[in-house]
């Protein structure tokens, strides 16, 4: 999702946080919240470009543990290059990343169902994850505001078409019906068995509710399909928080908060990014715990009751609270194990092509 915004200063110093305390029998098979801290961070200055292509807009990124390459995918709509993700690398050395950039080793061009490039505008790019060997699923947010509805598809690893995914009704736009404009499919993610896609819109849709306000979180909608048949599996409510400061630039009063993205840590729980912007406040994201256990299945509910049980969630990292410069982040991936053998995760911050793309390290620990 592009914002109006403020340019944001250039150089970050890694710090580290200690998380929320966690919750008994949340994460896993009995073991608590896993606890974030922020080992390190990095920032590219837009304006670059990397094999060809304007580099940046990435919004979502994924990991392959066994090649040791990620994948970032652009949000441009094809109009300052063609609809496209990145393969580049982010080596670690015993203190986070060891280089001040990440490593592109290749573009790759999106193409959709003729075989051509996806035309300018016709796409918007904004979340992907690997789906075994040779196969990557990415979303689109469309553009609601002309009626082009958002989708879900399959990719070969040459960026060929190879599938759309068939959304519920409820999801196409419509009069005061549908999706919201540049308020789609922001997150996506596979469920730990490879079964489900898991994808959840940024805010709620127009028959559901409001979007974010200072007083209130919006509801988004996470819809869970079958991958083999496509089918709709289940859908839940994920209540996001409220903006947590008005805009105080009166040249750019624009405010919002969203789901940005989702991580499955096991069948039923996952790791949700929300992110807000206030002009002239900048940004605030968080990550959070979060569980379909308990919340109500919505499954082909034209419009939420507003009696739907949301998804339980809890907050484990507050990225502004540990002192670095916060950006548009849109992205999280697991990466590579630390030389101490916890578990990481790498955020990436959207810089809309006007700011810095920036990589976020955390360390994963469940002790």
């Amino acid at each position: 999702m592009n914002h109006r915004r403020l340019t944001t200063v250039a150089a970050v110093a890694s710090v580290a946080l200690l998380a929320a305390p966690s919750a008994a029998q949340a994460h896993g098979h009995g073991a608590g919240l896993p606890r974030l801290s922020l080992v390190d961070t990095i920032s590219v200055p837009a304006g670059g470009t990397q094999l060809g292509t304007p580099f940046g807009g990435l919004s979502g990124i994924d990991y392959d543990a066994r090649t040791g390459t990620y994948t970032a995918i652009s949000d441009d709509r094809s109009a300052l290059a063609p609809a496209r993700w990145y393969s580049l690398r982010l080596p670690l050395d015993r203190t986070g990343f060891a280089a001040t950039a990440p490593r592109v080793t290749g573009v790759t061009t999106l193409r959709g169902a003729d075989g051509a490039p996806f035309a300018n505008g016709t796409v918007d790019p904004e979340s992907i994850r690997l789906a075994g060997r040779d196969r990557l699923l990415w979303t689109s947010e469309g553009a609601a505001s002309t009626g082009l509805a958002p989708t879900i598809r399959e990719a070969s690893g040459d960026g060929a078409f190879r599938r759309d995914y068939r959304l519920p009704a409820a999801y196409l736009p419509a009069a005061n019906r549908g999706v919201r404009n540049n308020l789609a499919f922001e997150a996506l993610t596979l469920s730990a068995d490879g079964r489900s896609i898991v994808a959840a819109t940024e805010a709620a849709l127009a028959q559901d509710g409001p979007i974010a306000t200072l007083d209130a979180g919006t509801g988004a909608r996470v819809l869970v399909l079958d991958r083999s048949s496509g089918r709709t599996r289940a859908e839940y409510v994920y209540r996001t928080e409220a903006i947590p400061a008005a805009p105080t630039d009166p040249a750019n009063p624009y405010a919002d908060r969203g789901l940005t993205e989702l991580l499955a840590l096991n069948d039923t729980d996952y790791l949700a990014v929300e992110r807000s912007f206030a002009g002239g406040v900048g940004f605030t994201v968080q990550v959070f715990w979060t569980t379909t256990r308990g919340a109500t299945n919505a499954a082909g509910r034209d419009a939420l009751t507003g009696r739907e049980r949301v998804m339980p969630k809890r907050l484990l990292l507050d990225l502004n609270a540990t002192g670095t410069q916060v950006d548009n982040v849109e992205g999280i991936t697991w990466g590579p194990r630390l030389p101490n053998g916890d578990r990481s995760l790498v955020l990436v911050a959207d810089d809309n092509f006007n700011s810095f793309t920036q990589f976020h390290l955390l360390r994963v620990a469940n002790r």
